[in-house]
């Protein structure tokens, strides 16, 4: 049960599910390659019994296929096939590892995407025997690519549910007035699309009553030049740990992207109770959101948006509550055991 898991970019999600697959099975080994973590999300990561890092900046080529060799993996997680270094570890390795290819691609019947299917029974499926996908978007993608059903797999990016879900079901026992706040964590870069949700929002609540604030949590490009209003808090990062308090405080959340393939921050919220309010490029909105827990927008359309804004700031307290206890529901489809168990499937094909 030695794993390789070549990825990108590190975010305290991916650890909890590896961790929870290692406190599952005492057998387990992980190694980890990786690059730099992203300066606009600089997450600090515990150091795991059983999980090695290798930092991508920090060693040799020859080193990291010298620790991979002597790791001597019997399944390896390679995250997408863009990268170059990754697909030459991943043909290097004898025959009979598992081999998996993540992705978080949607099908949107591209010229590219078409070649690329007509090209991948020659180089993809002759590399990897499975896909392992976000959720039904990405599944659709893997089939056309010619991955079979059963070598499939959906649940690749489930949230810290023990964090979150904990966070969820202390907010529905503790029913009081509902919180009227909304709250968005993303990236400040132009395909979250946070300006958007600024106008809409200061329309929306001087509409309303300005009785509504709008909490924000992350940095980027866009950060400098954020709208300032008296009821728009623009907070930075935080930890996962620093979120909680302001979560737990929270009463809907609200991801406006432009383009989101999937959208992890969708899942945690769900499972923290909080109604959604998602555009319709935010591809974990397939899986976490319908009508009774939240509402789905045209991406860009501030005027929808503020349509939307003004419907949740009008709806009453037994509403909202009603909508927090779907979107925990909705959350509980997917947890970090099930990330656990779809690796185990692999490992024991």
């Amino acid at each position: 049960m030695r794993v390789l898991i070549l990825y990108t970019e590190l975010a305290g999600y991916v650890l909890g599910n590896i961790n929870r697959y290692l406190q599952s099975y005492k057998d387990a080994r992980v190694l980890i390659v990786h690059y730099p973590v992203n300066p606009e999300a600089p997450f600090n990561f515990n150091r795991f019994e059983r999980i090695t890092f290798i930092d991508i900046s920090k060693n040799s080529r020859e080193n990291i296929l010298k620790a991979i060799n002597e790791f001597n993996p019997a399944t390896v997680l390679c995250s997408g096939w863009a990268n170059t270094f990754y697909l030459e570890i991943t043909k290097k390795l004898p025959a009979n590892v598992k081999k998996v290819v993540c992705l978080d691609n949607q099908w949107k019947g591209s010229l590219k995407q078409r070649i690329l299917v007509m090209a991948s029974p020659f180089w993809l499926l002759r590399m990897f025997r499975y896909a392992w996908v976000p959720g039904e978007p990405q599944r659709q993608y893997a089939l056309k690519l010619g991955f079979r059903k059963d070598r499939v797999f959906t649940g690749l990016y489930p949230a810290d549910s023990a964090l979150y879900g904990a966070i969820g079901k202390k907010k529905l026992e503790g029913k009081g007035p509902y919180p009227r706040t909304f709250i968005s964590i993303a990236r400040y870069i132009p395909q979250k699309d946070l300006p958007t949700l600024w106008k809409a929002f200061i329309a929306a609540n001087k509409k309303t009553g300005e009785s509504w604030m709008l909490k924000c949590f992350g940095f980027g490009e866009l950060f400098e030049s954020r709208i300032l209003d008296s009821h728009i808090q623009h907070l930075g990062f935080k930890q996962p740990g620093e979120l909680e308090q302001y979560i737990k405080e929270a009463g809907v959340y609200v991801l406006p992207s432009t383009y989101e393939p999937w959208g992890v921050a969708v899942h945690e919220m769900a499972l923290s109770a909080l109604p959604l309010v998602l555009s319709d490029k935010v591809g974990a909105g397939s899986m976490f959101l319908d009508k009774s827990n939240g509402f789905k927008f045209e991406a860009g359309n501030s005027a929808e948006l503020e349509s939307v804004l003004i419907k949740i700031m009008n709806m009453s307290d037994d509403e909202l509550w009603d909508m927090a206890a779907e979107s925990y529901r909705a959350g509980l489809k997917l947890t970090s055991d099930d990330w656990s168990e779809t690796l185990k499937t692999i490992t024991d094909d």
